[in-house]
């Protein structure tokens, strides 16, 4: 037989170049030059271009005077820089992601709950509510509360105010129905089967009572005359509520508070394993609630018993100087001013209702919240705790049934079979979607330029208008967007580790 030699082009390449490794490196390293040579022209042909409108991209004008007003602002002035408003911006945005991320996991998990309802009419409402508010556009939702909800409230020398001002008996006939009242929610409440059941009765009861009596609405009877202040006030100008302005005893008063936390956070760990050692239940959960309001409580009462100045100096109108007064007749008066009253108080929270001025048209002391926030605001919450909703129904779904069908043949009830069987595996499958929802939202809050809410996306815009720095105002646009996203998945990622099956 005939040997037939191999031809001298089969092996013309180097073995190096014959390993698909190699080659793969070679076109990633091929593709990155690609495009660095392709953003490379991009950058010199803008560069070029805003040469010759002497508008070259640089950050030297954040320095320069802004000259704009900014609603939202605080202590911003027009007579401010340029970056000043830009970080202005930047808190405003925040304002409305991180207690909106808070917002909507409440909302959403509360509906994704009751869509696993069954009661007919509550699993219908939240079916009915997911539907809807997911099949329509966000933007169209934040329009609507800003055109349709918000413009139908009373102007605002007709505010809504909660609770309504005056004076109003509140006998001690209804207190002692309300104890009474009380005792027949617990009594009657320890009857029901269910735990979930018992506790929702007794807890929602009681609230409800003391909200009557917080309220000032009476029940029987008349009595001693007390005075009420609102505390909230609703207008087609926002919403004006109470501020709680920390006084000078409040960094003591904060010791306590962590005392508390690192006391409750050592019950959680020992009653946690004397659980696992000996399989025993403990109730660290109350242990805990009650050592933070223990502690809290305690602060507030000692720091109650600061003494005050017998006299103090305050300002007379009538004479046009200073004069020398009680402290309490002061108190009572009203004369003692803000810096005083902070100086001297012995609780450290100062408690300030919101007022109006005598024709009722602008807020003088409380904390403002603008229509545009409030529209943002319940936009975001809203549609998008309506996904958290379908994200919660399915993680709860997702846990096998036979382990619910177990935990009830244990005599497990309600509450822990949801706390430590339901929730740990639910979570495993709610979070990573959760997360994406999350960075939706932040990236979604750019939509407050449609009802002129000054967030980062518009107050940017007003600086590229004045500044014609087009180029470093999107960069920088770009760039808040992106830590704010990262930030979040960051956090996403922590907690997704904390909740992920651990293996050997």
């Amino acid at each position: 037989m005939t040997s037939v030699k191999p031809s001298q082009n089969s092996n013309v390449l180097p073995p190096l170049f014959r390993d698909g490794r190699i080659l793969q490196g070679i076109a990633q390293i091929l593709f990155v030059l690609v495009v660095a040579v392709a953003f490379n022209d991009l950058a010199v042909r803008i560069n070029s271009a805003l040469d010759a409108t002497n508008q070259t991209p640089n950050f030297e004008f954040l320095q320069n005077r802004a000259g704009f007003d900014i609603a939202d602002s605080g202590s911003y002035s027009s007579n401010d820089r340029y970056i000043d408003a830009f970080s202005v911006g930047f808190i405003n945005t925040l304002r409305v992601v991180l207690p909106g991320l808070l917002s909507t996991t409440i909302l959403g998990m509360l509906v994704g709950v009751l869509l696993l309802s069954r009661n007919f009419l509550v699993r219908t409402i939240s079916r009915a509510y997911v539907e809807v508010l997911r099949n329509t556009p966000i933007l169209l939702q934040i329009f609507t509360w800003y055109f349709v909800v918000i413009f139908a409230l009373p102007p605002q020398q007709e505010s809504i105010a909660i609770p309504q001002e005056g004076i109003r008996s509140l006998p001690l006939l209804q207190y002692a129905l309300s104890l009474l009242l009380i005792a027949g929610i617990w009594r009657y409440s320890g009857s029901l089967r269910r735990k979930t059941w018992r506790t929702l009765a007794r807890e929602g009861g009681i609230a409800i009572i003391i909200l009557v009596n917080l309220l000032g609405i009476e029940l029987v009877g008349s009595g001693t005359p007390v005075e009420f202040l609102p505390g909230l006030y609703i207008s087609i100008k926002g919403v004006a509520i109470f501020e709680l302005i920390p006084s000078s005893l409040f960094g003591v008063w904060m010791v306590f508070v962590v005392l508390g936390m690192l006391v409750a956070a050592a019950l959680w760990r020992y009653f946690g394993y004397i659980t696992e050692a000996t399989g025993r239940p403990t109730p660290r959960t109350r242990a805990v609630v009650l050592s933070v309001v223990g502690f809290t409580l305690l602060g507030w009462l000692i720091m109650g018993m600061r003494p005050t100045p017998s006299v103090i100096q305050v300002y007379d109108e009538d004479r046009e100087d200073l004069v020398d007064m009680d402290y309490d007749d002061a108190f009572a008066s009203g004369l003692l001013t803000i810096e005083q009253e902070l100086e001297y108080s012995r609780q450290p929270l100062l408690y300030r209702p919101p007022t109006l001025d005598r024709r009722g048209r602008n807020v003088e002391t409380g904390i403002e919240i603008s229509p545009a926030y409030l529209a943002v605001f319940l936009g975001l919450v809203i549609y998008t705790s309506a996904f958290i909703a379908e994200i919660v129904r399915a993680g709860i779904q997702a846990v096998p049934k036979g382990q619910l069908e177990a935990a009830r043949a244990l005599g497990i009830s309600q509450g822990d079979m949801l706390r430590r069987i339901v929730l740990p595996q639910a979570l495993r499958v709610i979070i990573p979607p959760l997360g994406n929802q999350f960075l939706n939202l932040a990236k979604n809050s750019s939509l407050a330029i449609a009802v002129s809410y000054t967030d980062i996306f518009q107050v940017t815009n007003t600086i590229i208008n004045q500044s014609g720095q087009s180029v470093t105002g999107i960069l920088m646009v770009l760039l808040s967007y992106l830590i704010i996203s990262l930030a979040i998945s960051l956090m996403m990622n922590m907690v997704n580790q904390r909740f992920q099956i651990v293996t050997r």
